[in-house]
């Protein structure tokens, strides 16, 4: 019998993780080193070694694959490292600029908070579109969506292609004001730019962000128009080695909603691929939570370069609608994954100015990497003092395949050491320390913003240091029960996660409504759920799907009337019925009371519904992996430096363990190494994943 096989590839800072599923939900997975220069190199690579563990070739492996699922960080990277596209913006009269004026926050907003009041160290971020190159075409649209001034189309053609010739454009962003209302004029101008300038990318703000805030709509349209050329050229060329090597379905890009497109429909809103990655592994826990009966789970990741954490309540991803890269605020539907600089190539300092142990937020990254792995790397990270303190032994790393530099890591931490007066172990044991305390600080503030206690959840660690840190940010937050999604696989889950994805679509409708939502608001509120809904479905269609059973599920975005920070997601019954808008009242004051405590409704404020967000989506159905017990070799021991307890002997078990371990031990598989400090123990589950039960459940923080 042939097996057929779902493929799923994250590029992540330091590696490139591979996955593949079987028709029989068995797992493999592979790493490679990322390479930078050439990301379609470390991909070949990871797939080279994922068919190696089938014992087949490259070519029968991709000509296998029934579905290749991809995440890149190449926008993410495109405007951290400001290597995107030359754009310019067209906006309009008197509206050309709304990103220099920016809001308020802007000279803040997505910093840490111990910057946001670092007066001297605020700064404007750097422009994302070519100096000047800007024009204001005359037209306008009011608020009703009507047409007060016409655009004259060919005069603005004519502007537009003198502006990218002047500037050497390679982007145009078209944002105009009122374009989520009604997008005839946007629509004019990007067919008329499709026949003068055919070469040029373009964006539409009523296609990429429909939706209130001048702002963060021009924001989400010129990023997407920044980042579009250089993921065009990289999907296009990943498709085209890929197929080269023998692969022969379409390939398919994760998106930052969890959701996975063709590449072609990808490549048109490219800034749906940024935090594809993170997304990628909170969709794979919350298909993992469904199988292993989990409603509410502290989704964490921790990688060589950052620690992302993603809430599933139940049973669903939490979203969000605003997404801050570089101090940059738009909206875009997306998994509300929040992320920290604290991986485990995370360096550790000595701050002169406090003269304490600082860790992050600047990382080793992949080149050179921490110093243990003899790359050049001289500075102490987070893994260097995991093979300081015994967690990771040096010769069984990766499997055995990429030895660790003990001495090199004593060495970089020694010096460390000196700056703050403590023992090589102890100034080990303080770096993970305050690695821990800066995730489990996160883990808090996620939780208990929502109104949540995170002692109510499962924590699932996973990420290639993710199972050595759980036990330490896990009791720092108050969880105590930790589940290692897919054991050896928890290392590459937002690879799976990316195989998994189902094929998703958003579509959100600004539509105002005024509770009580009766009578001809009633109708209104009807109509407006089946034209989001709609407008889902034909997009699903637009984007080449056009097979599968459709799911479409309506939220209510709602919110006391103008109070503008605090909104609520409702979901809406389907279809709509005279009934659904008492539904709705009803369950946004219980969600509120939930959130902000009883006595918090406010009595005499009328509940609005600002807008409605459609969901279409088209399941993946990949078999979640059922593979138990695959241990074969005797435990041995060793010594760890345990925080808390000192050098202790402890039980090292190679392979996924059959029955449950007490600690103090360590779990060492291919890909990663499980910690289970004293008094903890870990248990095999049903479904190849490892349940760590920490010993007490720590207080937390309010």
């Amino acid at each position: 019998m042939v097996i057929y096989y779902y493929i799923g590839v994250d590029i992540g800072g330091t590696f490139t993780d591979c996955v593949l599923v079987d028709q029989q939900g068995n797992h493999r997975a592979a790493k490679a080193l990322s390479t930078k220069d050439d990301p379609v190199s470390g991909v070949l690579t990871g797939l080279e070694r994922l068919a190696d563990t089938e014992g087949i070739d490259l070519p029968t492996l991709l000509a296998r694959t029934s579905r290749f699922g991809h995440g890149t960080t190449i926008g993410t990277n495109a405007v951290l490292e400001r290597q995107g596209a030359c754009v310019g913006l067209v906006a309009t009269a008197g509206h050309g600029d709304a990103l220099m004026m920016m809001r308020g926050s802007g000279r803040v907003a997505g910093r840490a908070i111990e910057q946001v009041f670092s007066v001297h160290g605020s700064r404007l971020p750097e422009p994302i579109t070519a100096p000047g190159a800007v024009v204001e075409v005359h037209e306008r649209i009011d608020a009703s969506g009507a047409v007060v001034v016409t655009l004259d189309v060919e005069t603005a053609v004519k502007e537009i292609t003198r502006l990218i010739a002047e500037h050497r454009l390679d982007s145009i962003a078209i944002a105009l004001l009122w374009s989520f209302g009604n997008a005839e004029h946007e629509q004019a101008l990007v067919q008329a730019l499709a026949v003068a300038a055919p070469d040029v990318f373009v964006s539409s703000s009523a296609e990429v962000s429909p939706r209130l805030g001048e702002y963060e709509r021009t924001v989400a349209t010129v990023l997407n128009s920044y980042v579009g050329p250089v993921c065009s050229r990289y999907l296009g060329r990943l498709a085209e080695r890929l197929g080269s090597a023998g692969l022969a379905e379409p390939l398919l890009v994760m998106q930052s909603n969890g959701g996975v497109l063709p590449a072609a429909a990808a490549a048109a809103t490219p800034l749906g691929t940024i935090d594809s990655g993170p997304a990628g592994g909170l969709t794979g826990v919350a298909t993992l939570a469904r199988a292993y009966g989990h409603d509410r789970v502290v989704a964490t990741d921790m990688g060589g370069t950052s620690f992302d954490i993603g809430l599933v309540i139940d049973g669903k991803p939490v979203m969000a609608e605003e997404n801050v890269i570089d101090q940059y605020t738009y909206r875009l539907p997306r998994l509300d994954v929040r992320t920290t600089a604290c991986g485990g190539g995370s360096l550790a300092r000595f701050d002169d100015a406090t003269g304490g142990l600082r860790v992050g937020p600047q990382s080793a990254g992949a080149e050179p990497g921490p110093a243990c792995y003899a790359r050049g790397g001289t500075a102490p990270t987070v893994t260097d003092a995991d093979v300081v303190l015994g967690l990771l032994r040096p010769e069984a790393f990766l499997g055995g395949r990429m030895p660790l530099d003990r001495d090199a890591a004593i060495t970089a931490m020694s010096g460390l050491a000196e700056h703050v007066g403590l023992s090589v172990e102890e100034t080990a044991a303080g770096v993970l320390e305050i690695n821990n305390m800066r995730a489990a600080s996160l883990i808090r503030q996620q939780t208990l913003e929502r109104g949540h206690d995170p002692r109510d959840y499962v924590l699932y660690a996973y990420g290639g240091a993710g199972p050595v840190h759980a036990f330490g940010y896990a009791a720092e937050s108050g969880v105590r029960e930790v589940v290692i999604p897919l054991g050896n696989g928890a290392s590459t889950l937002s690879a799976y996660g990316i195989a998994s994805g189902d094929v998703v679509v958003y579509r959100e409708l600004e539509h105002g409504l005024l509770a009580p939502f009766d009578g001809e608001r009633a109708e209104a509120l009807a109509a407006a759920v089946a034209g989001v809904e709609a407008a889902a479905r034909a997009d699903l269609r637009s984007a080449g799907i056009d097979h599968g059973d459709v799911v479409v599920e309506v939220d209510a975005l709602m919110r006391y009337r103008e109070q503008l920070m605090h909104r609520l997601e409702i979901p809406v019954a389907m279809p709509a019925e005279p009934n659904t808008g008492a539904m709705l009242l009803a369950e946004f004051d219980d969600e509120y009371v939930r959130r902000y405590g009883s006595g918090r409704t406010a009595m005499f404020e009328s509940v609005e519904i600002f807008a409605f967000r459609a969901r279409a989506s088209v399941a993946a159905d990949v078999p979640v992996p059922v593979t138990v017990g695959d241990q074969t070799l005797p435990p041995l021991t060793t010594d760890v430096y345990w925080p808390g307890h000192g050098w202790t002997v402890t039980e090292v078990h190679r392979g996924s363990p059959a029955a449950s371990v007490s600690g103090p031990a360590l779990i060492e598989l291919p890909h990663t190494t499980i910690a289970v400090p004293p008094g903890a123990s870990l248990a095999p589950g049903s479904r190849n994943e490892l349940l760590l039960q920490l010993p007490t459940a720590k207080e937390p923080d309010r």
